[in-house]
């Protein structure tokens, strides 16, 4: 893998964010959400932690997530730039994972008023650092499987309206499929539990770090990128 022209596509992605309308709105709404909860839930409720900000945030992921990664690719096939990009001497994995990588830096960029909380935390209180980090981890984790999913999205079709609607679907499912394992008896109800994103949120946000959660992430975002490699190397033969 060619890391000098996969960070060039990186740095392509987060210039883009940064010079359009649409990144400045994300931005923008990020912080104005995150900081209204830390106010309502931490500042009100004086508690030193920073689990009520992270679940209600990944609830906001939900929303979020398709007005992020919905150009992805579909922006490339609409512009006519996407037949340069696959006859470009770049793999289709390295295409993949640049613009994953962009889009999760951009994503790192909205954390920035959460460190200014946690410093106004740990100024004003005594919190437990091993649940800090397991709050931080698990929502990492969980935006890191919502981007895969609306990568995996944004390459089934050249229109961002279309890419959005697929991938908020995607992300609705995988958030309320646990309902229906509560419905189910027996291995399949069990199952249907395990693929909710909620199901392995719960412990994170709860300061235990569970290596099990972790194997459930890294799955999502390994099938979101194999699969739209696939899409994409199907579309380029």
């Amino acid at each position: 893998m060619n890391s000098r022209k996969l960070m060039a596509l990186v740095n392509k992605e987060l210039i883009h964010y940064f010079s359009s309308f649409m990144g400045y709105v994300v931005l923008f709404a990020f912080f104005v959400i995150s900081g209204y909860f830390y106010y309502l839930i931490m500042v009100e409720s004086h508690q030193a932690s920073m689990q009520p900000v992270f679940q209600t945030m990944v609830f906001i992921l939900l929303f979020i997530t398709p007005a992020i990664t919905m150009r992805l690719w579909s922006e490339e096939e609409k512009s006519g730039t996407a037949e340069l990009l696959k006859t470009s001497p770049l793999t289709v994995w390295e295409i993949v994972i640049g613009k994953y990588l962009g889009v999760c830096a951009f994503f790192l960029v909205t954390l920035l008023p959460t460190f200014v909380y946690l410093a106004l935390i740990i100024a004003n209180g005594s919190p437990d650092y091993p649940p800090l980090v397991a709050n931080y981890l698990g929502y990492i984790l969980a935006a890191m499987a919502f981007f895969a999913i609306g990568l995996l999205a944004s390459t089934l079709t050249e229109n961002q309206i279309i890419s959005a609607i697929i991938a908020f679907a995607m992300l609705l499912m995988l958030w309320v499929i646990g309902a229906a394992g509560d419905s189910v008896q027996g291995p399949m109800g069990d199952f249907l539990k395990y693929l909710s994103v909620f199901q392995h949120t719960g412990d994170f946000f709860s300061g235990v770090i569970d290596l099990s959660h972790v194997f459930y992430f890294a799955s999502v975002i390994f099938l979101g990128l194999f699969f739209s490699v696939k899409i994409l190397e199907s579309k380029r033969t």
